[in-house]
């Protein structure tokens, strides 16, 4: 990627200092297994990338996707944004294509933000990508697309352009569009942002179509799979709902430090809203933080074009969030400080085989529901009749029919059979009810993992 010669050598330098926090993070976050010091590129580091895989699985068959946590019904978030990272899991594995995407993202990120902020673009681009308290219960953007770039860089790209493209209005309007689709929850809080500066500029005509563009791109994003949650569309809204500035201050407090001083009306309105809704809706308390730490870096960049002593303002910040950064990556993703370290799953591996090369693409999976101590990986290759019970409840749908249905079938009889088309048996669920037995044939069995085809 050829950049000129940068009017502010420190954009340069961040720019590269980021590219390599992000090559590191690529090859050492969730690779490296603390028992033998073996590094893994095939295998997820979390049980939310497992999900992540098999998302980008159904995508191959379906559109839109089931729910590989809840198979047999459409998947109720945004999953746009993993196009790219499918098409790259046709050459190599989904776990790899993550991170080829997560680098190739930042790259592209950088390009748009040099593009729209000649001075000051790498300043920006660190306190974005890659900057950070050090400490809190929330992550920092940053923490975040370091290793889900391929999930959340659509959005703030397509944001960028969103708020910054003036030669050409079509691109522009596409990506005020596309922002729903990208991320819808995320998108709520830019269309309460369009609503403020619509109000501020007295309802001028530009405002009106950002406004309803925006609009239109976020319901037609939920249309598409609306009836899926059991809650109501506003669940969020009143589980999460508090005064509660525990989880924000530290974020907005250091967003505060660029963005007070650059005298700039929009900043203001980005930076109010999502503190305001960070401080009340803490359902998803981490989004607010994401947008705080955006408006940061475009603060920053507005700084720096304005005075030399807002140069230093921005260099100095930026400069101490990266250390941040780097305390905040390792206390995260350090293995053998925590689990997030590659799941090899050597016992369902065979019968993750077998069920790739000899079942349907859009079969269900009978298993144990997977808990915070995981295992089995088989949501990479079907769906799971119900998978990590976290990933269900997040989206409305209530997840404990399902679980008696499992729990009565492993015991009894199964009410349900026609939901599934075939029955796990391994070793999580040998331990379980390790009295389960059917009479029919199996269709697959090794010394650790039985399948039978369900009765329908």
């Amino acid at each position: 990627m050829g950049f000129d010669r940068p009017r502010f050598n420190a954009d340069r330098a961040f720019f590269l200092l980021v590219l390599l926090l992000y090559l590191a993070g690529q090859i050492l976050i969730g690779t490296c297994l603390p028992d033998d010091g073996s590094f893994h590129f095939d295998a997820p580091a979390d049980v939310d990338f497992l999900y992540y895989a098999g998302i980008i699985q159904q995508m191959k068959h379906n559109f839109p996707p089931q729910n590989p946590a809840r198979g047999g019904e459409p998947l109720s978030q945004s999953f746009i944004q993993y196009y790219p990272t499918l098409l790259v899991s046709y050459l190599l594995n989904p776990y790899l294509s993550m991170r080829v995407v997560n680098f190739a993202y930042l790259l592209l990120f950088a390009w748009f933000l040099r593009r729209y902020f000649p001075t000051g673009w790498g300043v920006s681009l660190s306190i974005i990508a890659a900057g950070s308290v050090g400490f809190g219960l929330i992550n920092s953007l940053g923490i975040d697309l370091i290793a889900r770039g391929f999930n959340h860089f659509p959005f703030f790209i397509a944001l960028i352009i969103a708020l910054f493209e003036t030669k050409n209005k079509r691109l522009r309007y596409v990506t005020l569009f596309l922002l729903g689709w990208f991320h819808s929850y995320l998108t709520l809080l830019v269309f309460i942002y369009f609503v403020s500066v619509m109000v501020l500029e007295k309802f001028r005509r530009s405002s009106i179509v950002d406004t309803g563009i925006t609009l239109a791109g976020l319901l037609s994003a939920g249309l598409l799979t609306a009836g899926v949650a059991d809650k109501p569309f506003y669940f969020p809204f009143i589980e999460g709902f508090r005064f509660d500035p525990t989880d924000l201050w530290m974020h907005a407090l250091i967003a505060l430090i660029p963005v007070a001083p650059a005298r700039n009306a929009r900043l203001y309105i980005m930076f109010a809203v999502a503190f305001v809704f960070g401080l009340l809706f803490h359902y998803n308390p981490f989004f607010p933080v994401f947008l705080l730490y955006f408006t940061a870096g475009l603060a920053a960049a507005e700084l720096i074009k304005r005075s030399r002593h807002g140069k230093i303002i921005a260099a100095t910040l930026a400069g101490l969030l990266i250390v941040g950064f780097i305390v905040g990556a390792v206390g995260k993703y350090y293995p053998q400080k925590g689990n997030y370290y590659p799941h090899l799953d050597p016992a369902y591996k065979a019968a993750g085989k077998w069920l790739e090369e000899n079942t349907v693409p859009d079969a269900v999976l009978l298993t144990v529901p997977l808990d915070s101590e995981w295992s089995c990986r088989l949501m990479e290759k079907r769906a799971l009749y119900l998978g990590f019970i976290p990933h269900v409840a997040h989206l409305g749908i209530d997840w404990r029919e399902r679980g008696k249905n499992i729990a009565n079938y492993f015991t009894s009889s199964f009410a349900n059979s026609s939901e599934i088309d075939y029955i796990i048996y391994g070793p999580v669920e040998r331990r379980l009810f390790p009295a389960f037995t059917l009479s029919d044939r199996p269709v697959f069995e090794d010394e650790l993992v039985t399948i039978w085809k369900a009765r329908n």
